[in-house]
C-alpha cells in the first residue's frame, strides 16, 4: 500500500508521526513491532521492504509459540521513519494513544544469507502473500510466517519451528527506553537522569538548534534520534576492553577537542547486566572483589549499559592517591572509594561505540544515577591550556584530549584520545631487588627495566618513596619469585643483586628518562596488577605540538612522531630533476589524508623502487615476515595466486610512510576492500594512449562521460599520472568482480561505437597503434591501478590527480600534475573526489536503464 494513504489518514500539525518519504533500502532490512494503545490495544508488526515499513496489526501480539497462530491485518504501508517513533498520538486523530517500541532489529528471508538479495526476495515473497523471515531482535528471534488467508487483508502470523520456539512470554515495556505506557504517555521527547521523560512542545527548528546544542554539550537529557545511528546488539558485550590514550608532550588549544581530568588510578569497565554490575579491568580481570563498594552501589541499575571510568581514591581534597588506592582493601577508611565514568559504549542492546565522543557523553551523563561514589567525569572544550594549568594548581596528574567527534575504538591506542601528563610517570617492570643496608628492612632498591620486543632493558634503581610496611611486603612478594639468572638483556653491575622472574609492575615517577633509557631521581609510587608485564614499553611522546602565537601551543597533527625508522633519504629517484626519497617522503605525508580514504582497508600490490626511476624496480604482494609487527597485513588468495598471501594493508599515516621509505614510489591498492574483497566498490577505466595525439585522448573522455551522463551515473576522472587519463564510477559493493568488468565492457563497446575512428578494444598492442585503448580489463580482483594522488616512476615524477571535468580539454597539460604542484592543488582545491563514494550506484538499476 502507497505511503500516500499513510499521509492522507494524518493531520502532521497535530500528530508528532514522521510525514511519509519512501528511502532506498541499505544493508540488512530492518523491522519493529510497536505496541499501540490506541482504541483496542494491539501490536503493529512492520518489516521493511523497498524503503517503506511493510505493515500488519496483530490484536494478541507475537508468540514464540510454533503452534499458536495470530490474526494479522495487512494495513496500509508506514514510512522508515517510523522504525523508532515512541510516543503519543493525540485524540482525535487517526491511530490516537500510545505508540510503544516494543522490539526492533534486523531481519532476513529465510534460507537466504546474501544481505544483498534479500530486497528482491522480500518483494517477491510479498506480492506472493507468503513471507518466510528470520528476525535478530531484542525479544523476537528465529523464523516467523506470515500469509494470507482472505484476499490481501488477513493473514496469520505465527513462529517457525527453531530453537527459539520456546513458548516463553516476553517483556512488556520498551525494548528502547525500558519504559511502560504510563511513563511514555507523559512525554516522549528527552531522556532524563531520572529515567522519566519530560513534555516539551517545540517546533522542528526548535529542535534542531537542540540537537545541536547537545552536540556540543553534555546537559544530561537525550533524546531517542540520539540513538538512530546506534547498532542493535544480538547480545551484551562482556568482552570489550577500553581505548587507551597516546602520550604528547604539552597542553594545546583547539577547539575540536575536549578535555578531561586524567585520574591517577585503575581504568575498569562497569558491566551493568540484568542489574547486575561486574567490574573488569583493562586486562579483563574482575575487580568486584577487590572494589565491592563501587559494585554494590551499581548495582540495581535497571538498564544494561557498560561504561568506561577510572577507580580511584580521594583524599579530603579530592586529589586521588595511587597507593591508597592499591592498600585499599587493607585500609578501607584511607581515602574515599569513587568511579568516575567518562564514556559509555552500550545501553540497552545498542553499541554506541559508532556515535560521536560527544553524544556518548551526553547519553552517559542522562542515564547515570545519583549515587555518591560514581561520578560522571566532566569536561572543557578547546582550552586544554586552562584544563592543565588547572589541573597543575591542584596537583593532578595531568589531563586526557579527545576529539569530540571522535568514535570508540576498543581495545586499541589511538591519537584521538591524548594524554599530557604534569608529572612524569611511568611503569617499570620489576627484574630484580638489591639487599637493604643499615637500619633499613625488607629491601634496598627495586631494579627495574622495561620491554622492547622480547628484551627486558634495565632502565635503573628504585631506592626512594617506600614505607616501612611497603619495604617488607615488597620484600615477601619477590622472594617468591627468586631465580638464580638474571632476566635483564644486559645485567646491571650492582651488589648483593636477587634476580626475579619479571611478573611485577612498578608505578614510578622521575625527573627524566635520558636517551640511553635510564631513569633519573625514580620515586616508587606503588605496584599495579591491571596490566601485562609484556605491555611495558618506554612511554615517548608520538604526537608533539608546535609553537603558535602567544608561545601557546596547538595541535598539529602533521607533526607527529613515527614508528618508522626513515634511512637514504638523499638518494636520488629522479636524477633529472634532482628529487630524492626524502622528497618523495615528505610529498606523501604532506598528502596523506587526502591519500588515505581511498587505501584504507584495501590490499596493496607494492611496486617498489629502492633505488629510483631508472631501476627496474620489482612488485612485491607477499609481506610476510617482511614488515613490521605494527603494520597490518591481511593474508588473502587472489585469482592469480595458488596459495594465499599475506597482503600489506594501508590504513594510516605511518604505514604510508613506511612504504615510501620501502621505495615505493608508487601506491596501488585493490578496488575492493577487506570484508567484501569479492565486491569492488569501483569500476575503472583506463583510457591508454598508445601513441594517440591528447585531443583523442580527451575526446574519448568527453564521450565516456556523456554516455555516464545519459545513465545518470556519477564519473570522476584523474590523470594517469604518465600520458593517459582514468574514469572511475563509484559502485555499491554488492557485485563481482567479473560483473563489474562486464559492464566495463559495456560502456567500453558504447564509446567505441561512437568513437571507433580513435579508440579501441584490442588487446594487441599493434592492431591499436595510435589508438586510444580502452582497457576494461583492469577490473579483476587483485588486478590493482596506481591511486589517487599516487606518485609514478617516470620522468617528470607525475602524480596521478583529480581533475574537474571542465579541465578535460584540449588546453589539457598532464606534465602539469607533478610532486610540486599537487600539495598546492590541493591546499587552493581540496579533494574533488570527496563525495566519490557517497555517490555510489547500483549497478541493476543502471542496466536496467540500456
Amino acid at each position: 500500500m502507497a505511503l500516500e494513504k499513510y499521509n492522507t489518514k494524518r493531520n502532521f500539525s497535530k500528530t508528532k508521526e514522521p510525514k511519509g518519504v519512501r528511502k532506498p533500502s541499505k544493508g540488512a532490512l530492518r523491522f519493529v513491532v510497536q505496541k499501540h494503545a490506541a482504541s483496542h490495544l494491539h501490536y503493529d508488526f512492520r518489516l521493511e521492504i523497498d524503503g517503506v515499513l511493510v505493515s500488519w496489526a496483530v490484536p494478541k501480539g507475537p508468540s514464540s509459540d510454533h503452534t499458536i497462530k495470530r490474526l494479522a491485518m495487512h494495513v496500509e504501508d508506514h514510512p522508515m521513519d517510523y522504525i523508532d517513533f515512541e510516543g503519543t498520538i493525540p485524540k482525535g486523530e487517526y491511530g490516537g494513544g500510545t505508540v510503544m517500541v516494543w522490539d526492533i532489529g534486523t531481519y532476513h528471508a529465510e534460507g537466504n544469507d546474501d544481505v544483498s538479495k534479500d530486497n528482491q526476495l522480500m518483494k517477491k515473497q510479498l506480492k506472493d502473500q507468503s513471507i518466510k523471515v528470520v528476525l535478530e531482535g531484542g525479544k523476537l528471534k528465529g523464523s516467523y510466517h506470515l500469509f494470507s488467508i482472505k484476499d490481501d487483508k488477513q493473514w496469520l502470523l505465527m513462529k517457525g519451528v527453531d530453537e527459539f520456539a520456546n513458548g516463553k512470554t516476553f517483556k512488556a515495556n520498551s525494548i528502547l527506553t525500558g519504559r511502560d505506557f504510563n511513563e511514555i504517555s507523559k512525554g516522549n521527547d528527552v531522556w532524563k537522569s531520572n529515567k522519566r521523560f519530560k513534555t516539551k512542545t517545540v517546533s522542528k527548528e526548535q529542535k534542531e538548534e537542540e540537537k545541536m546544542a547537545h552536540a556540543s554539550k553534555s546537559d544530561g537529557q537525550f533524546s531517542g534520534d540520539d540513538l538512530t545511528d546506534a547498532i542493535k546488539l544480538e547480545r551484551f558485550p562482556d568482552d570489550w576492553r577500553p581505548q587507551l590514550a597516546t602520550l604528547t608532550d604539552a597542553p594545546f588549544d583547539n577547539e575540536d577537542w575536549i578535555f578531561e581530568t586524567k585520574y591517577d588510578g585503575y581504568r575498569a569497565m562497569a558491566q551493568i547486566q540484568n542489574k547486575r554490575t561486574t567490574l573488569i579491568s583493562r586486562n579483563g580481570l574482575k575487580f568486584n572483589n577487590k572494589y565491592p563498594e563501587i559494585v554494590k552501589s551499581m548495582d540495581g541499575i535497571p538498564q544494561d549499559m557498560v561504561i568506561d571510568g577510572e577507580i580511584v581514591v580521594e583524599n579530603d581534597n579530592g586529589k586521588s592517591n595511587f597507593q591508597w588506592l592499591q592498600k585499599f582493601e587493607d585500609n578501607p577508611t584511607k581515602g574515599t572509594l569513587k568511579f568516575y565514568a567518562f564514556d559509555i559504549l552500550y545501553f540497552q542492546g545498542y553499541d554506541l561505540r559508532g556515535l560521536d565522543l560527544l553524544l556518548r557523553k551526553k547519553i552517559l551523563k542522562a542515564v547515570l544515577p545519583g549515587i555518591d561514589n560514581v561520578v560522571y567525569s566532566e569536561h572543557s572544550r578547546g582550552h586544554g591550556h586552562i584544563a592543565y594549568e588547572t589541573a597543575k594548581k591542584n596537583h593532578g596528574e595531568g589531563i586526557i584530549a579527545k576529539k569530540s567527534d571522535s568514535k570508540y575504538n576498543t581495545a586499541k591506542r589511538t591519537k584521538d584520545w591524548l594524554k599530557i601528563k604534569i608529572e612524569k610517570q611511568q611503569e617499570m617492570v620489576i627484574g630484580g631487588f638489591t639487599e637493604p643496608q643499615g637500619s633499613r628492612k625488607g629491601i634496598g632498591a627495586l631494579l627495574c627495566g622495561y620491554y622492547q620486543g622480547d628484551d627486558l632493558i634495565y632502565s635503573g634503581k628504585v631506592g626512594s618513596g617506600y614505607t616501612e610496611r611497603t619495604l617488607v611486603d615488597l620484600r615477601k612478594r619477590l622472594d617468591r619469585l627468586e631465580r638464580k639468572s638474571a632476566p635483564f638483556k644486559v645485567a646491571p653491575k650492582e651488589k648483593n643483586i636477587h634476580w626475579v622472574s619479571p611478573k611485577l609492575i612498578a608505578q614510578l615517577k622521575f625527573s627524566e628518562i635520558t636517551e640511553s633509557g635510564s631513569m633519573r631521581h625514580p620515586v616508587f609510587l606503588g605496584l599495579r596488577d591491571d596490566k601485562n608485564p609484556k605491555e611495558i614499553g618506554i612511554e615517548k611522546p608520538l604526537v608533539r605540538m608546535t609553537k603558535a602565537e602567544g608561545d601557546k601551543r596547538i595541535l598539529d597533527e602533521k607533526k607527529d612522531t613515527f614508528r618508522v625508522e626513515f634511512s637514504n633519504l638523499d638518494k636520488i629517484f629522479w636524477p633529472k630533476e634532482n628529487i630524492s626519497k626524502g622528497d618523495v617522503i615528505a610529498y606523501y605525508s604532506s598528502i596523506s589524508e587526502y591519500i588515505l580514504p581511498y587505501l584504507k582497508y584495501r590490499p596493496q600490490s607494492l611496486r617498489r623502487t629502492p633505488d629510483g626511476i631508472h631501476s627496474d624496480g620489482f612488485f612485491q604482494k607477499d609481506v610476510a615476515g617482511k614488515v613490521p609487527k605494527w603494520v597490518k597485513t591481511k593474508k588473502i588468495k587472489s585469482d592469480s595466486a595458488a596459495e594465499s598471501i599475506t597482503w600489506l594493508i594501508c590504513n594510516d599515516e605511518e604505514t604510508l610512510l613506511f612504504l615510501a621509505n620501502w621505495g615505493c614510489i608508487e601506491i596501488n591498492p585493490w578496488s575492493s576492500r577487506v570484508g567484501s574483497l569479492n565486491n569492488p566498490d569501483y569500476i575503472i577505466f583506463d583510457l591508454d594512449p598508445k601513441g594517440a595525439p591528447m585531443r583523442n585522448i580527451v575526446k574519448t573522455a568527453q564521450k565516456l562521460k556523456e554516455v555516464l551522463d545519459k545513465l545518470q551515473v556519477a564519473s570522476y576522472i584523474k590523470t594517469s599520472g604518465g600520458n593517459g587519463l582514468h574514469v572511475f564510477i563509484p559502485v555499491k559493493p554488492k557485485y563481482t568482480y567479473e560483473q563489474t568488468r562486464e559492464f566495463s565492457h559495456l560502456i567500453s563497446q558504447m564509446v567505441h561505437r561512437d568513437l571507433p575512428d580513435i579508440t579501441s578494444l584490442e588487446r594487441m598492442p599493434a592492431k591499436r597503434k595510435g589508438k586510444v585503448y580502452l582497457d576494461f580489463l583492469q577490473n579483476g580482483k587483485g588486478k590493482t591501478m596506481a591511486s589517487i594522488y599516487s606518485l609514478r616512476p617516470r620522468e617528470g615524477a607525475g602524480v596521478s590527480t583529480p581533475l574537474d571535468w571542465d579541465e578535460v580539454n584540449d588546453s589539457l597539460d598532464l606534465k602539469a600534475f607533478n610532486i610540486k604542484t599537487v600539495p598546492q592543488r590541493i591546499r587552493e582545491k581540496g579533494d574533488l573526489w570527496k563525495d566519490f563514494f557517497n555517490d555510489a550506484v547500483d549497478l541493476k538499476l543502471i542496466l536496467e536503464k540500456i
